[in-house]
Formats: C-alpha cells, structure tokens, sequence
C-alpha cells in the first residue's frame, strides 16, 4: 500500500482517543475498570470536582461506555451507580495495554502503583496480539492496509 494514495479519515485509532478526550474521561474509565461504581467514589479517587464528574459520566454514557444502574440502600433514597457496558468493557485491553507501556517507558520511582492478576490463579495479566488464526504476533510482523471505509486521495 502507498499510503499517500489513501485518505483513511476518519482514523480509527483517533475515534477511540476522542472517547477519552479530556484527561477526565479517561481518569473515569480507569476507575470503572478498577471498579469504581458510586459516583462520591468517583469523585474520591480521580480527584474531578462533582460538576466535571458530572459531565464527563453524561458523556461516556451518551456515547456507551457506561451506563447508569439505580440502587437503592435500606431506608435511603435512589441513587445511581455507574457500569462499564460491553463497549467500555472492551476499553480493557487498551487500558492494560497503555498500563504496561506506561509501566516499561514512564516509569515511577517507586514501581508500578498497580499490577493486574488474573483473579482465577493470581498470575499477572498482560496483553498479546494475535491474529485472527490464532498465531502471535509481533508489532514489526503487522501491515497496514486500506479497509472498506478508505477512499483513494482525489475521490469522494
């Protein structure tokens, strides 16, 4: 492929960024990942004021990521937790992914602040590409190729 034949806008991997755009979106997911459900948690551990919590939670549920659950306590009023949905479940593997790359290239002077195992046998998670045949796959071994929503350069 030449690539300078090719317009592949819109750009998927850009689509998946601007999900997480601001930085408080992504704070949001990380939690949710962590487990995080109740919004005063929210506020707690990613450090957003109620009014930016507030929009970034109206946010990722208009676009699917989370979806809003009412609970309600003994003797309290309803409220609402917030849930990762199958979309925002998949986020997953990027969120493991940037955590490991963050992990190897940024690293804190104290070591990671989280390590991820795998809750059936403790070992630690990590994440692998594969293909679609089932063979690993390292990053040198991947082409890149137009897909179905590309246009050559000078067509509409």
């Amino acid at each position: 492929m030449d690539r300078d034949d090719w317009d592949l806008t819109p750009d998927s991997v850009q689509l998946a960024l601007e999900h997480l755009v601001p930085a408080s979106a992504g704070k949001v997911v990380r939690e949710a990942f962590y487990g995080t459900r109740r919004f005063d948690d929210f506020v707690r551990r990613t450090g957003l004021t109620a009014p930016v919590l507030s929009a970034r939670l109206r946010d990722l549920e208009a676009s699917g990521v989370i979806e809003k659950r009412p609970y309600r306590e003994p003797g309290q009023r309803t409220r609402h937790e917030y849930r990762l949905t199958q979309q925002g479940q998949d986020l997953g593997t990027a969120v493991v992914a940037l955590l490991e790359w963050a992990d190897r290239w940024l690293p804190t002077p104290d070591g990671p602040t989280v390590v991820l195992e795998h809750r059936e046998c403790g070992a630690s998670v990590h994440v692998a590409m594969g293909c679609s045949v089932g063979h690993g796959v390292d990053i040198t071994d991947v082409v890149a190729l137009p897909g179905p929503g590309a246009r050559r350069v000078g067509t509409s």
